[in-house]
């Protein structure tokens, strides 16, 4: 099947590679991520930056809004954590504790819970309101590049270059078990907006979609060339994207596992997608230094 690469309704820059990129709760705004140090506050509607967050000491890696919107959330290399004011780009406060590069950070669905995993192999849960540490989580035997909660905020996952990916409780810290089947480093990891499914990207290319009741794959998703670096799930549950070292980002159908589109989106790693809260839009962001926001619409022609 051949696809075609629409025109992005959107691009944004940054002077060095863009980690993530994530939307706010009303789809106005977009946050980026950048090796640069910096985090970005984009308007969506005039296209114009709003705000440059500075205060990281290494490059930013991973950027998301809680959920009421109000605040944002950053991880970085520098390893900490900053809750930043969305409205002044005040940073409020800073959360310190791992002992190495901190590479993804989550915030809980209900706002109560931030975690992060890096490359002291450890997840660290933390509370969002006061910054204060409250649970260490021990069990990868080697760096961690992505966390997860699950859409009830009860469940956290995380995935390693240890090649697992391991379940948790969230509120008490204990590992519920280890999910088979991967033969690759996990690098990117996503809960479905309902039910007991996840998906995960791969070192070995390859989507794969798991449950966590039963914490077995019930099925692989092969597209890209190479790694696969990130993994999205659209608001409404019916499509999966992905991105990798390939540049690409492809769409799939959560109904048959199908593939539905595939962009040539960038020309250097895409290391995040996301969807916007009304499933319109779905956010790419690149070690090519760009962010490039979509069209779902025109992505499924």
């Amino acid at each position: 099947m051949t696809y075609r690469t629409p025109k992005p309704l959107s691009t944004f820059r940054h002077p060095n590679a863009v980690y993530d990129a994530s939307f706010s709760p009303d789809g106005k705004l977009l946050a980026s991520a950048s090796l640069d140090n910096t985090a970005k506050i984009w308007d969506l509607e005039s296209g114009e930056e709003r705000l440059t967050l500075r205060g990281h000491g290494d490059g930013v890696c991973t950027v998301e809004f809680l959920p009421e919107g109000k605040k944002l959330v950053t991880a970085s290399l520098d390893k900490s954590l900053r809750v930043w004011d969305v409205a002044t780009g005040a940073a409020l406060t800073t959360m310190s504790g791992h002992q190495q590069y901190v590479e993804c950070m989550d915030a809980s669905p209900d706002g109560r819970l931030l975690a992060s995993g890096g490359y002291d192999n450890v997840v660290r849960i933390w509370d969002s309101t006061s910054g204060a540490p409250k649970l260490s989580l021990a069990g990868h035997t080697d760096a961690i590049y992505c966390v997860g909660f699950s859409a009830d905020s009860k469940l956290l996952a995380s995935g390693s270059y240890d090649q697992t990916l391991l379940l948790w409780n969230a509120s008490t810290g204990e590992q519920l078990g280890a999910l088979a089947g991967h033969n690759g480093t996990v690098e990117g990891l996503a809960f479905a907006p309902a039910g007991d499914r996840f998906a995960t990207a791969s070192g070995d290319g390859k989507i794969r979609i798991c449950t966590s009741t039963s914490r077995v794959v019930i099925a692989e998703l092969v597209g890209h060339r190479n790694f696969a670096k990130c993994v999205a799930y659209s608001p409404d549950g019916k499509w999966i994207a992905s991105g990798g070292r390939d540049g690409e980002v492809h769409l799939w159908s959560t109904t048959t596992s199908a593939q539905v589109a595939k962009l040539d989106a960038h020309t250097n790693s895409v290391y995040s997608v996301e969807f916007s809260p009304d499933n319109t839009r779905l956010a790419s962001a690149s070690f090519d230094r760009s962010i490039k926001v979509w069209s779902v619409d025109e992505l499924l022609g």
